[in-house]
This record gives structure tokens, C-alpha cells and sequence, in this order.
């Protein structure tokens, strides 16, 4: 599972700022299978605190703790190790190849989870109308179409905390429902905890709020 503690924490930006919030300059738990929201508007700080939590950005100041240790003192080979198996994301800019086809994307994954396979990847891709794409270039999907395949990668692998932010953003009510039934499917099955930003909260996924 995945634990994490923060203690003080706050971005060097906003480090001249008496911000306080349920996650800066405070001391947060976030539970080993817990399912959370954290909500704001554009600007606090959303995707800095999940980019802080991967170990991808170290400009704050206080202390992040995953499963009892500092995130700073987190070694590359066991960042690797994490990334992996224990944690999955899905990112605003969804860090996809465009040149490279929606299967070809996929299957960048380190691994997949138990019992995945091609044929179990594709019926997602059908769940949520883009079965058609697989052998499309990324590049001549629509961002909503990329969002999609983004949502299906990350799902892919196997993972006990899954950091979304705004995953839903570019996707109409429709489809955002067919993703948040995929997504929770795929916590059952892990049973995983969530960590999804968002600007208005996420209804029907049972997820606990945090403001930030």
C-alpha cells in the first residue's frame, strides 16, 4: 500500500504568502487505500502537490513522507521500483508520444496488471467509443479522444495509489462517467487509493475532500 504524511509543506512560491489551507502549512495523513478529491481553483497549487507526492519537484519547504520515508531522501532505483507497481498517474499534459500510435502508447506501461492483456486494453478503449483508434497516431485525436487513452494507460498497470489531476477536464458528461466507472473498477481490483484534483468535486466516486 501507499501511505503518505505531510508535515509544513507549502511551495517555494507561495513561501512570502500566509496561505494555510488542508494541505499547506499544515500536517495531512493521507490513508493506505483512502480515496480523496483535492479541490481548488486554478492557481493553488493542484498539480504541484501531486508532482511534490511523485518525486518530480522539490521546490517546497517542509517535510513529504511515503510510506515513513522523506520523499527527498527517495533514491532513483526505488523511485523506479515505485513507479512501477505502486503508483500510477495521469497528468493535465497526459504525457503522451503523439507520433507514436494510441496501442504503441499503451504498451509503454512498465508492465500490466494481473490479468490484463491486448484484448482487455481494447474492450476499455471500446467502453469509452474509441476502440477504432488503436492503431491511430495520437497526433489526429482530439485532446478528449487523448485524455481517454491517457485514463486507459494509467488503468493498465498495476498500482496501490492512482494521482489523477482534472483527468476529466476536455470530456463531456457521457464519457466522464464511463472513465470515473472504469477508474473505480480498477481500485476495487487493486484495491487502491486515489488522489484526483479537481475544480468543482467529482461526483459518484465516493471520494473524501480535501481544499486546498
Amino acid at each position: 500500500m501507499v501511505e503518505i504524511e505531510l508535515n509544513r509543506v507549502c511551495p517555494n512560491v507561495f513561501e512570502d504568502i500566509d496561505i494555510q489551507s488542508e494541505v499547506w502549512n499544515t500536517s495531512l495523513h493521507i490513508d493506505q487505500g483512502g480515496r480523496y478529491q483535492v479541490m481548488a481553483q486554478s492557481g493553488k497549487g493542484k498539480t504541484s502537490f501531486l508532482y511534490f507526492l511523485l518525486g518530480l519537484r522539490s521546490d517546497y519547504k517542509g517535510e513529504i513522507y511515503l510510506n515513513q520515508k522523506k520523499i527527498l531522501e527517495i533514491n532513483e532505483q526505488e523511485w523506479v521500483l515505485l513507479r512501477k507497481r505502486k503508483i500510477s498517474s495521469i497528468f493535465q499534459d497526459l504525457q503522451l508520444i503523439n507520433h507514436l500510435s494510441v496501442a504503441e502508447n499503451i504498451g509503454l506501461v512498465p508492465e500490466y496488471a494481473d490479468g490484463y492483456n491486448e484484448a482487455l486494453i481494447r474492450d476499455m478503449l471500446r467502453v469509452v467509443g474509441i476502440a477504432d483508434k488503436w492503431n491511430e497516431k495520437v497526433k489526429t485525436l482530439s485532446f478528449g479522444q487523448k485524455q481517454r487513452v491517457a485514463i486507459i494507460r494509467s488503468l493498465c498497470k498495476p498500482f496501490k495509489l492512482l494521482l489523477c489531476d482534472e483527468p476529466f477536464s476536455h470530456l463531456d458528461e457521457a464519457n466522464t462517467k464511463l472513465c470515473r466507472a472504469l477508474i473505480l473498477k480498477r481500485l476495487d481490483e487493486e484495491r487502491a487509493g486515489i488522489i484526483i484534483t479537481s475544480l468543482d468535486g467529482e461526483e459518484g466516486m465516493g471520494l473524501k475532500t480535501i481544499n486546498l
